[in-house]
C-alpha cells in the first residue's frame, strides 16, 4: 500500500496491459483505490481475522504473486495456489522463503537505488513511466468537520474549497514516534513566517498523535484538525492547500500521489531509500534533512543491508533520548525548501543537508 510498493502496478500495467491486478492491502487503505487506478483491484486483508482469510478464496487462482516486503505474506498466495511466486531474499526467518519459486537479491553496493525502484525489479519488463497525477483520482464523499481550537473571530478563518489553495499552508505535524517530533518552536517559527507572508497556516495532525499540536496550540490559536479527519477528508485537504509541510511518515507518502507541493523533514529515515525515486520524479516534493552520525542501522524490510544508512530506533533507544536528527533541521533549511517549491512548481525530488 506504500508510495514504495505502489509502483508496481503502474509497471505491471504497462507491460500487461490485459492482465487482472489484484493489490492485497491493509482494509483501512482500501478507499485510496476507489476509483481503480491502473484498473486495479484493492482487496483488503486483515491477517487477525478468520473472516477475512477465508474471502481469499473468492478470488481467483493468481497466475503469478509478487511480494515485496515481509516474506511471511508469500504464504497467503501460496495457500490461495500460486503458480509462481516472486519476493526479495535476505529475510530473516528461512521458513518465510520456503514456498517462493524465485527470490531475487536486494543490491549489496552503496547505490542511489530507492525503494520504488527496488521495487520495480520483482517484475519484468520496461520500468514504469513516471508518474502522472491524473492516474490516480481519489474523492471524498463526507463533509469536512469544522475546525477546532479556533479563535473567535471566524471572518478570518480560511474556508477548503476545490481549486481554492492559494495563500493555504498545511502542517501535517503528527507522528506516531516522538523520535519524529520536529522541536515545537520550530513550527511555530516556520507559522509566523508564512503569516508574515500573508499565508494563512492550518495544522492537521492523525488520530493518537495530538500532543505535540497541542504544544503548539498552547501559543498560537492555528485552526487545526485535531485527528478528526478520515483518510479521504485528510486527502481533500491536502488536495486543496498551496503547500505540504510534513514529516516522513504515510502522510509524507501519500502527499506525492496527490502532486500537492509538499516539504517532507526526514529525522533518522533516508531521503535516498525514501524519498528520491525516477517513478516519483516530476512530482512537486522536496525532502529536508541533516547529516548526523547515529543514521547508522543497516535494515530494510527486516534484513541487514550493509551500505543502507537509517534509523529505525524508538526514542527510548535512541543514543541521545531525543531526536538530534530532527532538531538539527533548522527553520531556515525548510523555509528555503517552501520557497523553492513554491516558486518554481514541478521540480525534481531533492534533499536540503
Amino acid at each position: 500500500i506504500s508510495g514504495s510498493c505502489f509502483v508496481l502496478i503502474p509497471k505491471l500495467r504497462q507491460n500487461y496491459p490485459y492482465a487482472k491486478i489484484i493489490m492485497l492491502g491493509n482494509p483501512h487503505f482500501a478507499d485510496l483505490y476507489q476509483n481503480k487506478p491502473y484498473d486495479v483491484q484493492y482487496w483488503g486483508y486483515n491477517p487477525r481475522n478468520l473472516y477475512s482469510f477465508i474471502q481469499l478464496f473468492s478470488l481467483p487462482r493468481p497466475d503469478w504473486a509478487l511480494v515485496p516486503g515481509d516474506n511471511r505474506y508469500g504464504w497467503l498466495a501460496f495457500v490461495r495456489g500460486a503458480k509462481w511466486l516472486i519476493a526479495f531474499s535476505g529475510d530473516r526467518s528461512a521458513h518465510k522463503q520456503w514456498c517462493f519459486n524465485e527470490l531475487l537479491p536486494l543490491p549489496k553496493h552503496a547505490v542511489a537505488v530507492a525503494v520504488p525502484d527496488m521495487m520495480q525489479k520483482l517484475c519484468t519488463g520496461k520500468d514504469a513511466s513516471p508518474f502522472q497525477p491524473e492516474h490516480w483520482k481519489i474523492t471524498n464523499y463526507h463533509p469536512l468537520p469544522a475546525y477546532t481550537n479556533i479563535t473567535k473571530n471566524h471572518e478570518n478563518q480560511p474556508t477548503i474549497n476545490h481549486g481554492a489553495t492559494d495563500n493555504i499552508i498545511l502542517f501535517h505535524i503528527g507522528a506516531k514516534s516522538a523520535i519524529k517530533h520536529w522541536p515545537t518552536q520550530n513550527w511555530l517559527t516556520l507559522a509566523n513566517y508564512f503569516k508574515q507572508h500573508n499565508k494563512q497556516v492550518i495544522l492537521s495532525t492523525g488520530k493518537g498523535e495530538e500532543a505535540q499540536l497541542d504544544e503548539v496550540q498552547k501559543v498560537t490559536q492555528l485552526p487545526c484538525y485535531r485527528g478528526n479527519l478520515s483518510l479521504l477528508q485528510l486527502i481533500e485537504v491536502m488536495q486543496n492547500v498551496e503547500l505540504i509541510v510534513c514529516l516522513d511518515n504515510g502522510i509524507g507518502q501519500l502527499a506525492k500521489a496527490i502532486a500537492t507541493p509538499t516539504v517532507c523533514l526526514f529525522g533518522g529515515g533516508s531521503t535516498i531509500l525514501f524519498a528520491e525515486a525516477k517513478f516519483w520524479k516530476n512530482i512537486p516534493y522536496r525532502s529536508v534533512t541533516t547529516d548526523i552520525e547515529c543514521r547508522n542501522t543497516s535494515l530494510l524490510f527486516k534484513r541487514k543491508i550493509d551500505w543502507i544508512q537509517t534509523c529505525n530506533r524508538s526514542i527510548n533507544d535512541c543514543i541521545h533520548q531525543s531526536p538530534h536528527c530532527m532538531q538539527n533541521i533548522s527553520v531556515q533549511k525548510v523555509i528555503q525548501a517552501c520557497e523553492k517549491i513554491i516558486e518554481l512548481g514541478l521540480e525534481p525530488i531533492q534533499d536540503y543537508k
